[in-house]
């Protein structure tokens, strides 16, 4: 049996908020939920699963209506999908009362609950988040019966807050597949016959790496699992070198040539090395990509231990004994350069 497990779209968020592409990214994440809808099928798949989080807030009943629409173009297919914990079943929430399409289950249920598919024999068993936290780990002693069905586990969690998950007790239940989510960070494990999908797309500076679904075939033998990459972007960090030569016009130059054509993704630049003591690199370039994070860790190029053992008995080596004395930080370092430039004037300028 082929299945498609995705989770922790976080449809309605906004990634990056307050910059000039928060909008486009949030658009991003639905276009991703269609392009994994058009995979299924394309697949031709026999079971859907989302494992939590498909909204990253309580959903407004037109985005039910628009998940509820795409899922329903998938029939028969059958489309099983569990609460998370951000998109958790409160009482107010709209997941309780909505009347989703005939091939959509929701397991709303606090508690494991299942449901069956004769023509596929199968058993999806699962349980939705109806608040914020879990604790407990729920899925720690779980059994499943040998009754010649092929048994699915949905699940959401991995973390102390949220379904604590000891993935050696899991494989132990014997369960034929288990599809996790909530962990954004894809992880496959065949041989214990489980997996956190990862979220889709990344959804903040930190959601690095490989991006995408799972395609699981699923036997009572075993399971062999692929990993489908299908974000619209990444977030790639940047690590460009300085020294006391670099201008600003010459790091643009460099990062814009190890970019090339990859303009479509979102740059984590990093700036290390040494640089004059006159040149600002703490400021963003305007480049013609997106910069999501920009860090200066520079530091002025002026050899302090070489200049204190010169001049150790004099002002100049007071001086920088004393400045090392104080709180470290940017502003330490900019008044020891100045002070030591103010004493040995144009003689140390690199």
């Amino acid at each position: 049996m082929k299945i498609i497990h995705t989770a922790d779209l976080h449809l309605g968020m906004r990634p990056d908020r307050g910059k000039p592409w928060s909008e486009e990214r949030a658009e991003a994440l639905w276009e991703t939920f269609r392009r994994i809808v058009r995979a299924a099928k394309e697949r031709w798949a026999d079971l859907f699963l989302i494992a939590g989080d498909l909204f990253h807030r309580q959903p407004l009943l037109r985005e039910l209506r628009e998940v509820d629409s795409l899922l329903a173009s998938l029939a028969p297919m059958p489309v099983v999908l569990i609460a998370g914990n951000h998109d958790c079943l409160s009482s107010s929430s709209h997941y309780r009362d909505f009347a989703w399409s005939d091939n959509v289950t929701l397991l709303d249920s606090p508690r494991l609950d299942s449901v069956f598919f004769s023509h596929l024999g199968v058993r999806v068993h699962g349980f939705s988040y109806s608040q914020p936290e879990i604790h407990e780990a729920l899925c720690d002693h779980l059994r499943i019966p040998d009754d010649g069905c092929l048994h699915i586990l949905l699940a959401h969690g991995g973390d102390a807050a949220h379904v604590p998950i000891d993935i050696r007790r899991l494989a132990a239940a014997g369960f034929h597949y288990a599809a996790l989510g909530h962990i954004h960070k894809p992880l496959l494990r065949e041989e214990l016959r489980l997996a956190w999908c990862g979220s889709p797309e990344p959804l903040d500076c930190t959601d690095t790496g490989r991006r995408g679904f799972i395609e699981a075939d699923v036997t009572r033998e075993g399971v062999r699992l692929t990993f489908v990459p299908c974000a619209s972007a990444a977030y790639v960090p940047l690590t460009v070198t300085v020294d006391a030569s670099t201008t600003r016009e010459k790091l643009a130059l460099s990062l814009e040539k190890a970019v090339a054509s990859e303009t479509q993704n979102y740059y984590l630049v990093t700036v290390q090395g040494e640089r004059d003591m006159d040149t600002d690199f703490s400021v963003p370039l305007s480049l013609p990509f997106p910069i999501a994070r920009w860090e200066d860790r520079t530091s002025i190029a002026l050899d302090y231990d070489q200049l204190y053992a010169q001049h150790a008995s004099d002002l100049l080596g007071q001086f920088i004994a004393e400045m090392r004395l104080q709180p470290a930080g940017p502003l330490r370092e900019r008044a020891l350069a100045c002070g030591v430039r103010a004493c040995l004037g144009e003689e140390v300028r690199r």
